[in-house]
């Protein structure tokens, strides 16, 4: 799948990072992160002792690009990360039947899926049965997760990376690779033939963002458990953005943004639910609450 910064359709702390390149340290954020960029998630009552699983498949789908109700999913890609280890293994790729859809000439520019390469493939219910997990990881986990139709836990690495590293030039994830940067030699064998944008390929940069996302955010967590409920969280609600992506204030880091501008968000009608999400953020942090019209002097 293709990023949303250059979208086109269909598209217990033991982590080994020694294949992570770490961050330089501007990109890393504050040293004492605040609690609002990755805060404690309500715990979710148990009578049972044993911890839960650590191995989360990272995923990625490539589609025909067409609306959600008119697509269908071309490619399937995954690996597995284990939080525990920091081992990515056991990669896995398909493609499926689109079953009659059409592709998209946009979304078969960046992917360059050919009708060759669907020729006999299995059809979307029988290729998607092998990927089922307890726990999911997708750069863009609501539109992965709405063609896939599995259900689990989903995390969603666009997010948590806005949360653990807001200072990067852009959070897409060929932006992260370059930018972060991530360093892809463990997984390099499984990369070759193929291409950004390809579902397996995408999959395995995913999980090496997870794992440097998880160095980063795993030192404020009690546990793994701690930290997948966190991310849970985060993945849930609306991205936390670094900037703003429109307007007078565009690339500004948010903390820059003026207090009455971010305020004239809240009370726009129709406005992104990200950019809202953000300026409330923002604004209770700064101790402000509401929302007033933008002055025009």
């Amino acid at each position: 799948m293709t990023d949303a910064e250059d979208r086109v359709p269909g598209s217990s702390h033991m982590i080994d990072v020694a294949s992570v390149a770490p961050p330089p340290a501007d990109l890393r954020g504050p040293s004492r992160m605040s609690d609002g960029l990755f805060p404690p998630a309500q715990k979710t009552p148990s009578l049972f002792a044993e911890a839960g699983p650590a191995v989360v498949r990272v995923i990625d789908t490539e589609t025909a690009g067409q609306r959600l109700e008119d697509d269908a999913v071309l490619e399937i890609g995954s690996v597995d990360l284990d939080l525990a280890t920091g081992r990515i293994f056991n990669p896995m790729q398909t493609f499926c039947d689109p079953g009659g859809v059409a592709i998209n000439p946009k979304a078969r520019r960046i992917h360059q899926i050919s009708d060759e390469m669907l020729a006999g493939a299995p059809p979307f219910a029988e290729a998607v049965a092998p990927f089922h997990a307890p726990i999911y990881a997708a750069q863009r986990a609501e539109f992965d997760r709405s063609r896939l139709r599995l259900t689990g836990r989903w995390l969603c690495t666009h997010k948590l990376a806005l949360r653990a590293f807001p200072k990067v030039r852009a959070h897409g994830l060929q932006s992260l690779v370059k930018y972060l940067p991530l360093n892809l030699s463990e997984v390099e064998p499984h990369l070759a033939g193929l291409h950004a944008h390809r579902a397996l390929y995408d999959a395995l940069c995913t999980a090496v963002l997870l794992k440097a996302i998880t160095e980063a955010l795993m030192p404020r967590c009690q546990d793994i458990e701690d930290f997948l409920e966190r991310a849970e969280k985060v993945s849930a609600e609306p991205a936390l953005l670094a900037k703003l992506r429109f307007g007078r204030h565009k690339g500004v880091p948010l903390a820059e943004v003026p207090s009455d501008y971010l305020e004239w968000l809240l009370a726009e009608p129709g406005m992104n639910a990200d950019a809202v999400f953000t300026a409330r953020h923002h604004l209770a942090s700064r101790g402000i609450r509401g929302a007033r019209k933008l002055p025009t002097a």
